[in-house]
């Protein structure tokens, strides 16, 4: 049965592999087929050999073709391009009766069947195919004659080698494509569970797992950190007329400009809605009111989509002894609430809370 999938191309499609092998196999059996039947036809004159590795190499054509115009059907050229390797190879076996080193080729079969065809049948067709050429040696050998080595065998040996490497350089370097192409995968993948989709900034899971870092360390090494909660002042004003599309921009571009007002141990994030946050550590309270106000300006200053502008008022809290993320949010919620109490526009920190 054929995988359904749109793209063997994909490095996602559980088949980019097989057809990658499958086209560099091709290919080594279209250049070293009539290579070998050169060698058969000037040295060895064994004209069924010579036919069939010709008939080899017009199978490797057909079946590159057949691949590269329907790919989805990588699983029944896997199959036949196993069952015809096997089938050169024991031929060329019975043939060559042991001689210039012919059996050398047997190496070459079962990481062939096992990229092919998988684990299992991979196992299955490498033990059958093993066990088949070992029944038949050990019938047919008795009547074989001991026989030198010769150029013939020296050019056998180096032929196969090289098919060898070649395959099992191939194995290997679609194994590292494929373990890079999984370890970028992951981090994108990463990235993602940990990044707001909108705004670009870090989300709620990794602004909880910021928090509470920086509390672990502020508890072992008695640091301070602070926290800056920050809130869009009647962002409703902007969504309501001019639509949520805008209001998303003004969003985007509000994360931008936290982006450029943070330090790289700092950590800013998307808290929700409009409401965003920053995790500072390091930094005193008035150290944090003091970059609020830095950001306040800034944003009050700047000039947002359409010639939009907005304000934003901000709650500032510093961490204190047994305090837990609960806690110092709750401080920080309480301080924004009163910024906005204020008339908003402003910063208000924790100091006065009890």
């Amino acid at each position: 049965m054929q995988h359904k999938s749109t793209n063997v191309d994909s490095p996602l499609d559980p088949r980019y592999r097989r057809v990658q092998f499958l086209k560099s196999l091709l290919w080594v059996i279209m250049v070293v087929a009539p290579l070998l039947a050169l060698i058969n036809q000037f040295f060895e004159q064994h004209p069924i050999m010579v036919a069939l590795e010709y008939l080899l190499f017009v199978c490797g054509v057909g079946l590159y073709i057949w691949l590269r115009r329907g790919p989805n059907a990588v699983v029944v050229i896997s199959w036949l391009v196993t069952g015809i390797f096997a089938l050169v190879i024991c031929v060329y076996v019975v043939l060559s009766q042991g001689q210039a080193y012919a059996l050398y080729w047997l190496a070459t079969f079962p990481p062939v069947a096992y990229f092919l065809l998988g684990g299992k049948w991979g196992l299955i067709a490498s033990v059958s195919f093993v066990s088949g050429i070992f029944f038949y040696l050990l019938q047919a050998s008795t009547g074989w004659t001991t026989a030198p080595f010769s150029i013939h065998s020296l050019l056998n040996i180096l032929i196969a080698t090289t098919a060898l490497i070649i395959i099992l350089r191939h194995i290997e370097r679609t194994r590292a494509e494929a373990f890079h192409f999984l370890q970028k995968h992951s981090q994108r993948l990463e990235y993602m569970a940990v990044t707001d989709r909108l705004t670009g900034l870090f989300n709620r899971t990794k602004l909880d797992h910021a928090l509470s870092g920086a509390l672990g360390r502020a508890q072992r090494e008695q640091r301070d950190f602070s926290i800056i909660l920050l809130d869009i002042d009647h962002f409703k004003k902007v969504n309501d007329p001019y639509g949520h599309q805008i209001g998303d921009k003004i969003l985007i571009e509000l994360a931008q400009l936290l982006r450029g007002n943070v330090r790289n141990t700092d950590v800013a994030g998307r808290w929700g809605g409009e409401e965003f946050l920053l995790v500072l550590p390091e930094q005193t309270r008035q150290q944090a009111v003091l970059h609020a106000e830095r950001i306040r300006n800034t944003i009050a200053a700047f000039e947002f989509h359409d010639g939009i502008h907005i304000t934003a008022s901000f709650g500032v809290a510093s961490y204190r002894a047994k305090d837990d993320a609960s806690s110092i949010i709750r401080r920080g919620d309480k301080a924004l609430y009163e910024a906005k109490a204020q008339g908003r526009n402003c910063t208000v920190s924790d100091a006065h809370q009890e």
